[in-house]
This record gives C-alpha cells, structure tokens and sequence, in this order.
C-alpha cells in the first residue's frame, strides 16, 4: 500500500510543466498585484529579490541531470529553503500596504499575507509528504503543486521560461520607471533649492534695505551714517556733518495732506543725492531732517560754502500737482575733529548749531562753536532752575504804571514777571525770559501770571481804581495750548474781573513766530472784551496789513522812539505817524519809556493817549503799587499774597 502511495506521489510530481506554468504564473500575478497596491518605490526592490530567488530556483534545478535517481529528499529541503525565503520577502511587501493605503490597505494585505502563510504551509505538507511518500495524495495534487517546487527535476518547460523572462521584463519597465520619477523628483528638488535659495538671498536683500535704508526715500538711515562716522573717526579721517531741517515743511503736511508730505520728501532727498559727491553720504535721520557726510572736508568755510549751495538747491520750487510750492532749509554744521571726536559729539553739536540757525531767521547755514555749548549748557542749568523756582513760589508779579496823559491819572499797570532767586537776588526778565520762552515751562507760568494778575486787578478795582485795567504778556506756547480763550474767562470770573479790564499784550516776535496760531484765540478774546495791544510796535518786521487782519484795541510806541522825541526830528516823525494811523483805525496809543516830564508834554501834545516809563514810576511790588497810588493802604489790602 506504502508503495503504491509513493508511486502515484511520484508521478503526480512528474507532471512538471504544469507545476512550474502554475507556480511562476502565480508568483508573477502577485507581484503585479503588490506593485499596483503598495507602489513601485517599494514592490520593485522587494519583488525584484523575489524574482531572483525563483531565478536561482529554476537554474538550481536546471543544473541537475536528467533521470537523477533517489527519494529526493534534498531537492526538496532546498525548494522549501527557496519558498520560505520568497515568502518572506512577499510578505514584507504586503506589509506595507497597510502604511500606504490606510484601512483598505489592511484588509488587502491581511489577504495577500493569509495567502502567502497559506503557501508556505502548503508547501512544508507538501514537501513532508513527498518525504513521508505516503499522506493524502490528492490534497498534495490540488493545494500543495500550484505552490511547490519540482520532485524531478528534468528541466522547465518554455511557459516557465516566457513567465520568468516576463518577470523580468516588468521588473526591468519598472526598474525604468522607478528610474525616471526618482530622476524627475531630484530636478524638482534641485529647482526648489534653486528657488528657495533666491528667495532666501531676496528676503536677505529686502532685511538688508530697511535695517540700511530710509523706506520712503532710499537713503541711508541715521544708524548706518552713524556707524560711518564712528568707522571714519576711528580710521583718523576729517569730515564735516551737515545736518539739515526742512523750513516750511509742517505747512505741506497740514494743508496738502501727508501724500503731497511723502512726494516732498522724496523730491528734496533726490536734490540732496544730485547735490552730493560720489564719496559724500547722504541719509535720512526721519521726519524733514536729512544729513550729508563730506569727507575730506577740514574747516567750516567749504562746509558753509557747500550748505549754502545745498539751500539754494533744496529752495527751488516743487511741484505738487502742478501747484509750484516752495520750502526752505537751515543747515548746522560740525567738523571733525575740530568739533568733536566720535559720531555721538559730533551730532550733538551739529544740532546745536542746526538750532541757532533756526533760531536767528531759518533758511540759513550755521557752525558749530563753543559757545553754542555753553549756551545749551546754561540753558540746561537755567530750565532746572526754572522748574524749582515755580515749586518754590520764587516768582513774583511786578507792576508798572500806566498814566493818561491828558490828566495823569492812572488808567491800569502792566503786569511784569521777576524772579526772586535765592542767590541772585532779584532778576528782570531779560536774565530769564529768553530760557523762559524756550523751555516747557512756559506756559505754566504764564497761567500763574494772568491768574495773580486779574485777581490783583480785581482787588485794586474794589479798593478805589473802579476803571483800572492790567496788561498781561502772553506766551506763544500758551496759544499752542489749544485752551487760552477758556482758561482766560474762567480766571476772570474766578476773579471777578470783567473781560473789559484785561488787556492781552503780544509782541511783534509772537506774531511772526505763531501766526496763524494766534488769531483765532484773539479774535474770540477780543469778541469777549479783552483788549489786545501790539507791544513795542514799530521795532519788528510786522507789516501794516497786520493792523487789519489782527483784532487790535492798542498800541504800544516802543521806548527807543519815544526817548528821542524831543531830540530826533525822525523819530518825532514816526510817532506822528504812528499816532495818526492809530486815530484813523480807532485804536489807543500807549507810549513807553517815559522818562522826562518834557516827553511826556510833547507825546500828550501830539495827541498820545497813555504813557508809561520810570517819569511815572518803575515797576514795583502789588506792596509798593498800592501804596503809591493810595490803593486799599488804609486798611494793609492793597495787595494780594503770592500764588504759587
């Protein structure tokens, strides 16, 4: 029976063409399978192991003579060697399906591996039941032979041959294929390495623009001139630092708006690159101030020289929108090393001197000189002083008489501001005013005087001067404040002063400086009551027209006239003059700096209203006032204590 069994296994085994057709066919079935469902990248290096293995099976087998004789047994333990390994490799394959395709990839390779645990199986029965020769032929003939390997070995038939070259002709298509999307993926690469990099080096570029360059104008911003200077003073160079602000700049923006600002701004830094050498550095330091860097350039005449020529360049009109607009420019200017050692002295400097051409007209060029130190560093030392003088209540008003020259009665006083310094003693404006004008204080203080003013007025009004009015000076910053007109009627009534009796005095240097600032709030003043006086008229470069266009109720003949009346034809001359344009406008005259009783006649004689000078009295304390005009003396009233 045992050999009967071993016969039928061996010719079963015997039918090898239909073995190999069957188990080739199906490795190269699953192969395209794999490849279709996991993708090329990984079924061609692992399906190509595969192909090599049944390669190696076939010329393994090919290399055995035909008609070998024995139990095979060997043959055997080596297809089963060929077939675990091949397995393997298959089912590393379909493993990652399930990475690539998700869900559905784990059910097809759930499928795909069963069936290949399913062939390794298969093929150990198989191979155990060759070499038992003797268990359950038929199920090795339906389930074990499609899987398995020849029992004898005389050679595979020309299908095995076609499936195997086949085999390899898909793996070789693609082996290409793999070839030509790895080849196209690197160009892709090497482009978006190329792209990546430009636009790396075009953001550099870009970073580079705005930490180096002024956005609006293209120049070169205040850090990188600065780092110029420090290279340039470092290396022992000489240079002049021109540092240039705009004139008329501020009108622009607030009337042709901040697009018309930025089309200016960019015309005037293409004047200043056009003006400048190819060794000079232009750059922008922000708002309407630019800079430019001369090298070389070693005393302040060429430097003046070339910002006077940079003026005249920067002054020609501008047109905006066809509309010609013309600008000016003041330039202060520093050396080095003959005006400072570094790039921060030589700034510092450079704007000292911008600021006193500034200061004396605009549109004007200036050097740097030690003086200018000296004022800035008293200006300093003067502001601090300022600052603790009005916490410490040292200010004081002091009050000049004001005469009607017809009958010398008294009329009003000018309020005037002293400073009792603790170690200066007593000090006129003219020690402290200027510092005063130009610093924060300003109009703090002013505030305090026209308070201590009115409430003093008030309190005379009450104690026998029912008619007397004060004049008050005002500072242009208390005009920028936006709040004079309401600040000035509620002192009044706090006071108890009538509008009637307070006269605004401004002098000519207000009005050229604050224009337009100061005619609304005048206006509404001179609507409430307020009378408004020019001071000191005839010694500035107001205009006649200002007589006009300003609400004008007085006006003050300056000393220097009124000192030489008796003496100069041509001064007597200009008060006459004064004096009929004043009665032609319906306006008083106060003349000042009375000094004689001679002065006097001859100003009441040409028709002068009121006069004012040391002939009637100096300035003087509330104290003093009062009881030189009998002003509430009776009772110690006439005046009011310190209002701090």
């Amino acid at each position: 029976m045992l050999n009967t069994v071993q016969i039928s296994l061996n010719d079963v085994m015997s039918d090898r063409r239909k073995q190999l057709n069957i188990r080739l066919s199906a490795g190269f079935t699953q192969m395209v399978c794999v490849g279709l469902l996991v993708g090329w990248e990984w079924s061609v290096p692992l399906m190509g192991a595969y192909i090599g293995l049944q390669w190696l099976e076939v010329l393994y087998f090919l290399g055995k003579k035909p008609g070998f004789q024995g139990d095979g047994r060997r043959e055997h333990v080596v297809a089963l060697s060929f077939i675990a390994l091949s397995s393997i490799l298959f089912g590393a394959s379909t493993m990652l399906l399930s990475r690539k395709l998700g869900a559905w990839g784990d059910v097809s390779a759930a499928f795909l591996l069963c069936g290949t645990i399913l062939n390794a199986v298969l093929t150990t029965i198989g191979c155990l039941a060759a070499f038992q020769a003797a268990v359950f032929p038929y199920l090795v003939y339906y389930c074990v032979l499609p899987f398995n390997s020849l029992s004898r070995h005389d050679g595979p038939s020309m299908p095995v041959l076609l499936s195997l070259v086949a085999s390899s002709v898909f793996m070789a298509v693609s082996t290409w294929q793999l070839w030509q999307r790895w080849s196209h993926n690197k160009a892709a690469e090497i482009t978006a390495v190329r792209r990546y990099v430009a636009e790396r080096d075009a953001n550099e570029e870009r970073l580079l623009r705005l930490t180096q360059q002024d956005a609006l104008t293209g120049l070169l911003n205040r850090d990188v001139l600065q780092a110029q200077l420090a290279r340039n003073a470092k290396d022992g160079g000489t240079g002049a630092l021109l540092l240039i602000d705009l004139d008329g700049f501020k009108y622009v923006n607030d009337t042709l708006g901040h697009s018309a600002g930025d089309l200016m701004l960019r015309e005037i830094s293409s004047r200043i690159k056009h003006a400048a050498r190819a060794t000079d550095t232009a750059a922008r330091m922000g708002g309407d101030e630019f800079a430019l860097l001369l090298p070389g350039v070693t005393g302040p005449a060429l430097a003046l020289a070339r910002a006077e020529a940079l003026i005249a360049e920067i002054s020609q009109p501008v047109f905006l929108e066809g509309h010609p607009i013309n600008i000016g420019a003041s330039v202060g200017i520093a050396i080095h090393p003959l005006h400072g050692e570094d790039a921060e002295q030589l700034f510092a400097n450079a704007d000292l001197a911008l600021y006193q051409a500034k200061a004396e007209g605009r549109h004007c060029a200036r050097a740097y000189n030690a003086g200018l130190r000296a004022r800035a560093q008293g200006k300093v030392l003067r502001d601090t002083e300022l600052r603790l003088a009005l916490e410490r209540g040292e200010f004081e008003m002091f009050y000049q008489p004001q005469i009607r020259l017809a009958d010398g009665a008294l009329t009003g006083a000018e309020a005037l501001l002293r400073w009792r310094h603790p170690e200066q003693g007593l000090l006129s404006p003219a020690d402290f005013l200027r510092a005063l004008e130009g610093g924060l204080l300003s109009a703090r203080v002013g505030a305090w005087v026209i308070d201590t003013a009115c409430r003093q007025a008030a309190l005379w009004r009450r104690q026998g001067a029912p008619d007397f009015r004060i004049g008050v000076n005002i500072f242009g910053a208390q005009f920028r404040s936006g709040n004079l007109v309401d600040w000035v009627l509620r002192t009044c009534t706090a006071a108890g002063l009538p509008p009637e009796a307070l006269e605004i005095e401004i002098t000519e240097n207000v009005i050229l400086r604050h224009e337009d600032e100061i005619i609304g709030p005048l206006q509404e003043l001179r609507a409430l009551g307020v009378g408004v006086a020019f001071d000191d008229y005839g010694t500035g470069f107001a205009s006649l027209s200002m007589l006009t266009r300003f609400p004008v109720s007085r006006l003050k003949i300056d000393r220097s006239f009124t000192t030489a009346v008796c003496d100069s034809a041509a001064d007597a001359a200009v008060i006459q003059a004064v004096l009929k344009l004043a009665r032609a406008l319906s306006l008083k005259v106060t003349a000042e700096g009375i000094e004689t009783q001679a002065q006097a006649r001859a100003l009441a004689q040409e028709g002068c209203d009121e006069g004012q000078g040391y002939y009637f009295g100096r300035p003087m304390s509330a104290a003093a006032f009062a009881q030189a005009f009998c002003l509430g003396v009776a009772n110690g009233t006439g005046a009011i204590s310190a209002i701090a």
